[in-house]
């Protein structure tokens, strides 16, 4: 008689709409103690669940229960928070409609969340700009928003990707191209220790606003790292770290207040950063183009990757023509056909074609060393730390290719 009691009190609390709301601490409490007096199951050990178990830094907590009648705690990280949710487990038998959701007998594990790469930043200047640029509102000359596209001028080369490479020097193109079939050996990766050195010769350069035409008195360089090439250095080195790449991002205004002998200074400071953080394996000068056309207008070159504007990039590499004491600059070479098919691969057309030419910018310092161009002075910003973004994502492809 006493089970049978037990039995109705117990269906009753199941059917109460009071007592069992699902969405109810509360009820999960009165249906458990029905489920325990209907002897169901013999024991329910609730635990103690908080609300501020979100994720903090590279660390995370493990709250599975650790047995079928312990509620599982499973937690989803979405951003800075997590969403906890705690499916009740049980053997209640009985009509379908009256059951709590089938639970998997499989044990529940929670994937550890991606380990940030360690971003080291050096010589971060205080903002120092305090121009009005709402006082540039003259239309002094058109904008051109397009795609530098394929050539098929026998001056470029084609890689494996389709992306290509201008070739403007003696070497031949079949040089070239046998060569950027070899993928540069950068060994084992460690979030910890930084593979990756950003810095910026000139720091300085800025970007127009967005819009179709521009004031030829708008100022193109800037002391506020919030709006020079900083800004799109601080989003190359974003991406890099959740990808799990460790970073260098030097910071160091080298062509102000002088713009005369800005690379020697940068090489100075690459110098030292290479020597204090031997793991480094990449070096990228990362500028801005200008590119003015002969009536006056501007070029900004883009490509719509996931139906927005990022602004095209250029590799530029070195090659020594005697004089320019580069012994290695082929590796450097085989580095920028790699980033340059990780590009095309990932994000088409985000690359323009590979500049190979007999410049140094600093090149023979490292044989990972390359400049690049992040769009020109007639992009936005906005343009530019998209593609910072993308670009961040290219040279850990390319660095996990090469592992």
């Amino acid at each position: 008689m006493g089970k049978i009691k037990s039995v109705l009190i117990g269906a009753a609390a199941l059917c109460c709409p009071f007592l069992a709301g699902t969405s109810s601490a509360v009820g999960d409490a009165v249906r458990s103690a029905a489920y325990y007096s209907t002897g169901a199951f013999t024991s329910v050990d609730v635990g103690n669940i908080h609300g501020d178990n979100a994720n903090k830094g590279d660390t995370s907590e493990d709250n599975s229960g650790g047995t079928v009648s312990k509620p599982v705690i499973t937690s989803t990280s979405t951003g800075n928070s997590s969403i906890i949710s705690s499916p009740l487990t049980s053997t209640v038998t009985g009509s379908a409609e009256n059951q709590p959701p089938a639970v998997s007998d499989e044990p529940v594990i929670d994937e550890p969340p991606q380990k940030l790469g360690k971003v080291i930043t050096l010589n971060r200047p205080e903002s120092t700009d305090d121009t009005d640029y709402s006082a540039f509102t003259d239309n002094d000359g058109k904008i051109y928003r397009y795609n530098f596209g394929k050539s098929k001028s026998t001056e470029y080369i084609t890689l494996s990707s389709g992306a290509q490479v201008r070739n403007c020097t003696e070497m031949t193109n079949a040089e070239l191209s046998e060569a950027a079939k070899n993928i540069p050996s950068f060994g084992e990766l460690d979030s910890e220790q930084p593979s990756v050195l950003i810095y910026h010769t000139h720091t300085s350069e800025s970007f127009l606003p967005y819009g179709d035409s521009f004031d030829a008195d708008y100022p193109l360089r800037s002391g506020d790292p919030a709006k020079n090439m900083t800004a799109v250095g601080d989003a190359i080195c974003d991406s890099l770290s959740k990808r799990g790449i460790g970073v260098v991002h030097d910071c160091m205004v080298y062509d102000s207040p002088m713009f005369t002998g800005a690379y020697y200074r940068s090489a100075d400071g690459m110098l030292e950063i290479l020597e204090r953080y031997p793991s480094i394996k990449i070096v990228l000068d990362i500028h801005r183009d200008g590119i003015t056309n002969a009536d006056g207008s501007l070029d900004a070159p883009v490509a719509e990757i996931d139906g927005k504007n990022a602004a095209q990039f250029m590799i530029i590499s070195g090659c020594d023509d005697g004089e320019m004491d580069m012994p290695d600059y082929m590796e450097n070479f085989k580095l920028a056909c790699l980033l340059q098919n990780c590009a095309e691969e990932a994000y088409p057309d985000l690359a323009r074609a590979v500049l190979f030419d007999y410049r140094n910018y600093n090149q023979s310092l490292s044989t990972g060393a390359l400049l690049i161009e992040v769009g020109s002075h007639g992009n936005s910003l906005d343009e530019a730390l998209y593609t910072g973004e993308l670009l961040g994502n290219v040279i850990a492809d390319a660095l996990e290719r090469g592992e």
